[in-house]
């Protein structure tokens, strides 16, 4: 979409969206004349969706809905979200352009959680859209235990998973617990499609080695629902004719340069039933100004949220970083980070008895960041329960980032075990 187009399309937006009960304040001074214009409306945050749902951000001209989405509510009053159904025709056809390419051959498994989630909803509907067959196996039923999705992609010569990244390696591991190889026991296998949480460079390559076919990321939010796929190249492009994108840096004013890291703020360009005007997502990427070979010029990196980043001495460790710090390591699959005082540490399980890491590395890593570092490596079942499949599955959320305590316990637990 050029300049021009983009102008218009956001003046049509923003005028529809002044007649929900929330914006209708908010913005003002139309029409814009240019992009910078934009930056005269206020933000939209977190805390002003928890207090307008789920009714404040419907416009009074909104066209009937088709269906309804909501945050899972942990931090507080959830998010509403409602969705149109040219909005999910949109959505649909923005995920149809992942590089996993799904077609009528395909049988796709999808692990995410379906109740009041939407990623579930939109890969299902993109999966059918393009003749592909979906295997429903919520990740958050008793009904789908890890081994029985596992019997469920052998057994029905599953070709693409679907699931957030950490569920990839832990179906893996129960793979192998059941006496299975990955890469070699699944050949209908040929693809997996990820989201819900950032995926790094090393994690997909991680994620490639244990089962030995590509792996797709998908990038969205309960609030707008998904934004960027993953094209044939593996690189993130957000759907330009939907988003108006501002990467901005941490005074939420100035735009980042190419390679910089900024927050991410989104727009949308279309009459949604829940329009987003200037949203702060929370999430940190950096952008790529530099053409894929898909033909597209701009790309994203997601570093991960905001509120999870690690501070010491003003040097902050995001999971991009954290990851790229552990992806040498002989046991990388499962950890965890936290610091106390101005000391980081990185809890890792082990993979086998006889990893360790050599104090070399960590004296590497301090002279590198500047700061203290410590690497311990837990026994396996620390930080990820496997007494049951519900365990080490449904109950298994992503827990990357401790707290202080949660820190200390760790750090005491090790001492007592004599971890390395």
């Amino acid at each position: 979409m050029n300049t021009q187009n983009k102008i218009a399309a956001l003046n049509e937006v923003l005028n529809y969206a002044k007649t929900s009960p929330f914006y209708s304040t908010r913005i003002q001074n139309l029409p814009l004349h240019s992009l910078e214009d934009i930056k005269n409306i206020p933000f939209t945050t977190k805390s002003d969706l928890r207090e307008q749902s789920p009714f404040g951000l419907l416009p009074a001209s909104s066209s009937s809905l088709s269906q309804y989405h909501e945050s899972s509510g942990t931090t507080g009053t959830p998010v509403s979200v409602w969705y149109n159904e040219k909005d999910l025709d949109e959505i649909t056809s923005g995920i149809a352009t992942c590089g996993a390419s799904f077609n009528e051959s395909d049988i796709v498994l999808i692990r995410f959680p379906y109740a009041l989630s939407t990623i579930s909803h939109f890969v299902h509907r993109a999966v059918q859209r393009q003749g592909g067959c979906v295997v429903p196996a919520d990740s958050r039923t008793t009904i789908t235990p890890m081994s029985k999705v596992i019997d469920l992609v052998k057994r029905l010569n599953v070709t693409v998973l679907a699931c957030i990244s950490l569920q990839a390696i832990m179906l893996a591991e129960v793979a192998e617990m059941l006496g299975l190889n990955p890469k070699k026991d699944f050949p209908s296998l040929r693809a997996i499609c990820t989201a819900g949480e950032p995926l790094t460079p090393f994690r997909r390559k991680l994620i490639e080695e244990i089962w030995g076919v590509p792996v797709f990321d998908n990038y969205g939010m309960t609030e707008v629902g998904t934004t960027m796929v993953d094209c044939s190249s593996q690189q993130l492009h957000v759907f330009e004719d939907y988003f108006h994108v501002e990467v901005l840096a941490d005074d939420f004013k100035t735009d980042v340069k190419d390679g910089e890291i900024g927050n991410l703020v989104l727009t949308t360009l279309r009459k949604r039933a829940t329009p987003m005007i200037r949203y702060v997502t929370g999430d940190l990427v950096q952008v790529v100004e530099h053409p894929c070979s898909c033909g597209r010029n701009r790309s994203f990196v997601i570093r991960g949220r905001k509120e999870n980043l690690i501070t010491i001495d003003r040097k902050s460790f995001d999971m991009h970083e954290l990851e790229k710090m552990i992806t040498i390591l002989p046991a990388r699959r499962f950890w965890s980070a936290g610091k106390i005082n101005s000391h980081l540490y990185i809890f890792i399980e082990k993979e086998s008895k006889d990893d360790w890491i050599s104090s070399g590395y960590t004296d590497q890593l301090k002279e590198k960041y500047g700061v203290a570092i410590s690497i311990i490596l837990l026994d396996k079942g620390t930080l990820y329960d496997r007494s049951d499949d519900l365990s080490f599955g449904m109950k298994a959320k992503p827990h990357y980032f401790l707290t202080t305590q949660e820190t200390e316990n760790l750090l005491k637990m090790s001492r007592s075990e004599g971890a390395n």
